[in-house]
């Protein structure tokens, strides 16, 4: 088989540059993919965060909440409520450990195992008005508040996983959701 010049120099150094080129384009194409899949995963990011708040206004309340403050929405997968390092399976528990509360409070709670946050989207899954037959319950609560965290686990759209303790500043990517100590089921 004749070579292409005529001269087996040349026609190795056209092969090699040809052999060159294409392992250069493969790792430019390969570092594109990599780059696009950290741009898709930055544009469904989420970020979810745990929050007490006594908010001062005609009504007093304390709320406990749970916000997505990312750009994604979070699939919140569980969430467990603690107090003074010990976790509760119901609001009402937590209240009755931390407060003394008996009886049914006035109180707003939501379900927060299994649910989707939209961005920006914040929900209240304890609310305690005050209320003349609660108000040593409320104010025992409102002392005490800075002492609950919530640990969590979370996943974007695209699986990514995320491990949530509000005592830290970040939550902690895994591989997947591990199971709960004790998942906060309802009020």
């Amino acid at each position: 088989m004749e070579h292409r010049t005529g001269r087996v120099w040349l026609d190795s150094v056209v092969a090699a540059a040809a052999i060159l080129i294409s392992v250069a384009s493969l790792w430019v194409a390969l570092r594109e993919g990599r780059t696009q899949e950290r741009l898709l995963s930055a544009s469904v990011w989420p970020f979810v965060q745990f929050g007490t708040a006594d908010i001062p206004s005609n009504v007093q309340k304390i709320d406990f909440t749970v916000r997505n403050a990312g750009v994604g929405p979070a699939r919140l997968r569980w969430a467990t409520l603690y107090y003074k390092g010990e976790p509760f399976a119901t609001a009402r528990a937590a209240l009755a450990a931390c407060c003394g509360a008996r009886g049914r409070l006035p109180k707003i709670t939501q379900y927060l195992q299994e649910r989707v946050l939209t961005a920006n989207e914040t929900v209240d899954f304890l609310n305690l008005t005050k209320t003349p037959q609660d108000a040593a319950v409320w104010a025992k609560l409102d002392i005490e508040r800075q002492r609950f965290y919530l640990r969590g686990c979370y996943c974007s759209v695209l699986n990514d996983c995320w491990l949530l303790d509000s005592r830290q500043d970040q939550p902690v990517p895994v591989r997947d959701c591990p199971p709960p100590e004790t998942p906060l089921y309802d009020g």
